[in-house]
């Protein structure tokens, strides 16, 4: 710690109030001494105001006596210029309200002194060095340092002050070290504008206000330090002050920047311990907060509060609230004992914690509500009361690592139209595991182990569609997973075992997609397919049941398809009237067969599934030929068509080079469709993923479509949930993204599109293996928008070209819409057909095939109107040919509008 030196030792002068000794009063001595003397005086009390000007040295006698120093009215000492070292003095006020020392523009040394009935001010460019001085009974301030001044207090005591211990404005500096700030009313230390304090190894006690208290641009660095029995909060900041302190500290540079505690305790406040509010940044390591009044630490305003290794232990409320625009980043963090929730974040917050305990707490452990987004990884939630973890509201859980164990309630709840991203995440001794209640996104819980719950270990409320990949439910105490009315649940390569109920249970109008799931050792169903439900079970494993295998209620219709069923009484239990679709199911070691023998696997096959080589099934080389077919069946697209089979022949050539060994060439599977409206993209979409599921490089392949409006929220904070959730939905299949461009509209830089796009560039890597991207729309338009993002540019390095349809193909289309519908185009009609596209003007938006769709249809319509016309008033009987025939006559006028309509792309 720098501080200013003392003054060198000159000529010596005495003072003593009566006996031997040149001068009866200090001030004498002062004004007979030169620059540097040194004046000693004789015990005794000195009634008068000593005004020092100079640089000298007062000193006490000795200690056996006390040299005490009064004034009546003012100041007993003012040093206005110059250096002055004070020695063994005790410095006295007459009004305790008023100032007892005032140094102005001038350096003072003060040792082993004390100050009573009045405070020290501190001004202008004053430095002034408290060394083992004890400063009492004033009021207002124990010390109070304004203007540039700087203050170091070593080893020294305020206390009993009716007011702040020491109070910093303007730009005063202060260092504290070994220092006490005890019995004050106020704030033990009070901190304004953009002054900046440093304490070490300090105690602030028995406040009737705060321990520390910041506003402005103020800033803290405390050191091993301890508050305790406070009032009010433990530090209160609402500063705006930068992290990032330096290591050294100097009369012209601050001694902190921002709040830092390291290594300090706080306990037994009446408020919160660390409170940041407004602008405020505070960063706490290896601090200790025991038993505040209300809570550990509080954020509110945009503040931001970074935690490393700190323990909050018995709060009267929740250890953490994070609120308003705040953000919270914990590192090896311990939030125990909390009356209320271990940690609750509110509004449009966000957190980052990682390897830390929360609980046990009397609410729930960790509770998300408003618009609040939170990363978890590998932190243990513990013992609540209610909840493991609740999200609620907007808000957003991204979970990852870590357990969620022994809470009084549910282990995960998801309500409202949160959304959560859960992966390896282990939950035991819950009421439930993992509840979901929201029905607006699709949460992911993703490789996480859920055990000894006491009702099920996961529940999918009424109409909500979690999707679960990789879990594993053990031992619950009811179902292993229910899937409540309405529900759309997607579950894939999941284990339940060990269940005193049903492994699944299917609610009424539930309809969910139940992919290789192993369901072993329940003591009723493996699956229970509830009254009028659904769904599609696909390639699953049941065995060990104390129940029938599969139970299907009256009227439910699940597809049953590629399962093996084996080591149960019964295969499954049919309730009348049901309309279950069984397709090429193993059934093994089962005593009682109900599964249709048609609907059955052939000996030999394992799990319904045939070998590619088994030349006597039709394996992925002959589903890859069948979808080509479907594929060049399609009108025109021969640069599209040939494109994608160029692709083909290329994965095909990656799977092998895997099997065999070797490393795959680089390979983007995302693709840019640039065509205009109507040209078929959506259809080759959806070939495309049924294709790379044929080739073992997408689970199922589905198509999920979507546009700006899907993606894209409306205020702050919603794009990048509404985008998560869409693409979720794809997850194992192909995300189109028609009219992709307008994620990026002309002049807009700061529109919710690149928002989207930024968060639709890291979902697609982090799930590079898991979805196929492509975005469509107009050419011109495709290349500016891949040109906005470099993620882009990158990603989508493959484009296809779809072309407008000759006038020829767009009357095969309308022949294929005839054929599909029974009408008939004789050689004239088709002629008409060709000269009315030839003759149609093609302005921007032309709807190409679903034009020509729209043109059949008002063809029917006028053929419908032209055969009533003529024969329902002759009265006559229709033939055959005449209900079907279209003629020339049925064409629709030539102006006839030839932009799309809306209708679905073929």
């Amino acid at each position: 710690m720098q501080t200013p030196k003392p003054v060198a030792a000159g000529r010596s002068y005495r003072v003593a109030a009566r006996g031997w000794g040149a001068h009866r009063t200090i001030g004498a001595a002062v004004r007979a001494a030169p620059e540097g003397s040194v004046i000693t005086v004789a015990p005794g009390t000195y009634n008068e105001h000593l005004v020092l000007d100079r640089d000298v040295v007062i000193s006490a006698e000795s200690a056996e006596g006390t040299v005490e120093l009064v004034a009546a009215q003012g100041p007993a000492i003012s040093v206005h210029s110059g250096a002055a070292t004070l020695r063994g003095l005790v410095v006295h006020s007459g009004n305790p309200q008023g100032t007892a020392m005032s140094v102005r523009d001038a350096t003072v040394v003060m040792e082993d002194c004390q100050v009573r009935g009045g405070r020290i001010d501190v001004a202008g460019r004053a430095r002034a060095t408290l060394n083992r001085c004890r400063i009492r009974d004033c009021a207002g301030a124990g010390v109070h340092a304004t203007g540039d001044a700087h203050l170091w207090l070593t080893k020294c005591a305020v206390e009993d002050v009716d007011g702040s211990g020491v109070i910093l404005t303007q730009a005063a500096r202060a260092e504290l070290s070994t220092t006490g700030l005890v019995r004050v009313t106020g704030a033990g230390l009070h901190l304004r504008d953009t002054t900046g304090a440093v304490l070490e190894d300090c105690d602030i006690a028995e406040s009737g206000g705060a321990g520390v208290v910041l506003e402005g641009s103020a800033s803290l660095r405390m050191l091993n330090s301890r508050l305790r029995d406070l009032a009010g909060d433990g530090v209160h900041a609402t500063g705006s002050a930068p992290l990032g302190v330096p290591q050294a500290s100097g009369p012209e540079q601050p001694p902190a920047q921002g709040i830092e505690l390291t290594g300090c305790t706080i306990s037994r406040a009446g408020g919160t311990a660390l409170v940041a509010a407004a602008d405020a940044q505070l960063r706490a390591q290896h601090c200790r907060l025991v038993s505040p009044g209300k809570s550990g630490v509080s954020a509110t305003g945009q503040s931001r509060v970074d935690l490393t290794g700190c323990q909050i232990t018995d709060t009267a409320s929740t250890a953490l609230v994070i609120r308003d625009s705040a953000h919270l980043i914990a590192e090896g963090c311990a939030m125990t004992g909390s009356a209320a929730n271990g940690l609750f974040l509110g509004d449009e917050s966000t957190s980052s914690l990682s390897s830390c305990t929360i609980g046990p707490s009397g609410f729930t452990a960790v509770h998300l509500s408003g618009a609040a987004t939170a990363d978890l990884a590998d932190c243990t939630v513990t013992g609540a009361a209610e909840h493991g973890v609740r999200v609620t509201g907007r808000s957003v859980l991204r979970m990852s690592g870590g357990r969620i164990e022994q809470p009084q309630m549910n282990g995960l709840q998801l309500e409202g139209a949160s959304d959560a991203t859960v992966r390896r995440v282990s939950i035991t001794d819950a009421v439930v595991g993992v509840r979901v209640d929201q029905t607006l996104h699709r949460p992911l819980i993703d490789e996480c182990v859920v055990t000894g719950t006491r009702q099920s270990g996961l529940e999918a409320g009424p109409s909500s569609s979690p999707t679960v990949r990789g879990c594993r439910f053990d031992g619950s105490g009811a179902a292993g997973v229910f899937l409540d009315r309405e529900s759309q649940a997607h579950i894939e390569r999941c284990e339940i075992s060990n269940v005193h109920g049903s492994g699944l249970v299917v609610w009424t109008r539930a309809d969910p997609t139940i992919r290789s799931t192993t369901v072993t050792k329940c003591r009723k169903n493996a699956v229970y397919f509830a009254p009028q439900s659904a769904g599609t079970v696909e390639g699953c494993d049941f065995s060990e049941t104390e129940y029938a295998a599969l139970y299907i209620g009256t009227k439910a219709g699940p597809v049953v398809r590629d399962c093996r069923i084996h080591d149960v009484d019964q295969d499954a239990v049919l309730d009348d009237d049901v309309a279950a679709v069984f397709e090429q199911c193993e059934i093994t070691a089962v005593r009682t067969t109900t599964i249709p023998s048609s609907a059955q696997a052939r000996p030999g096959r394992a799990g319904g599934r045939v070998p590619s080589g088994d030349a006597g099934e039709a394996g992925p080389e002959k589903e890859i030929a069948e979808l080509l077919a479907e594929l060049d069946e399609l009108v025109g697209l021969e640069r599209a068509k040939q494109d994608v089979g160029t692709l083909v022949n290329l994965m095909q050539m990656v799977k092998r080079r895997e099997e065999a060994g070797l490393l795959p060439p680089p390979l983007s599977r995302h693709l840019v469709f640039a065509g205009n409206p109507g040209t078929g993209k959506t259809t080759v979409a959806r070939l495309y993923g049924q294709i790379l599921r044929a080739l073992g490089m997408l689970d199922n392949g589905h198509l999920v479509e979507v546009d700006r409006g899907t993606l894209v929220g409306e205020y702050v904070g919603h794009t990048a949930p509404k985008t998560q959730a869409a693409f979720r939905r794809a997850l194992g299949g192909v995300l189109f993204i028609d009219e992709a461009y307008a994620l990026v509209p002309d002049g807009r830089g700061n529109d919710f599109g690149q928002e989207a796009i930024s968060t639709l560039v890291k979902l697609m890597e982090d799930h590079r293996d898991e979805v196929v991207v492509i975005v469509a729309g107009y050419p011109d338009e495709m290349e500016r928008f891949i040109s906005a993002n470099p993620g882009l540019a990158s990603r989508f390095t493959r484009t296809l070209t779809f072309d407008d349809y000759s006038a020829d193909e767009l009357v095969q289309i309308v022949a294929h819409q005839a054929d599909a519908h029974q009408y008939l185009l004789d050689d004239d009609t088709r002629t008409a057909l060709r000269r009315y596209f030839w003759a149609v003007q093609r302005g921007e938006g032309f709807g190409n095939g679903r034009f020509a769709r729209k043109v059949f249809q008002e063809m029917t319509e006028r053929h419908a109107r032209r055969i009533a016309e003529q024969y329902s008033a002759a009265g006559a009987e229709m033939t055959a040919r005449q209900l079907s025939a279209l003629a020339p006559a049925d064409l629709p006028d030539i102006d006839a509008p030839a932009a799309g309509d809306g209708t679905p792309e073929s």
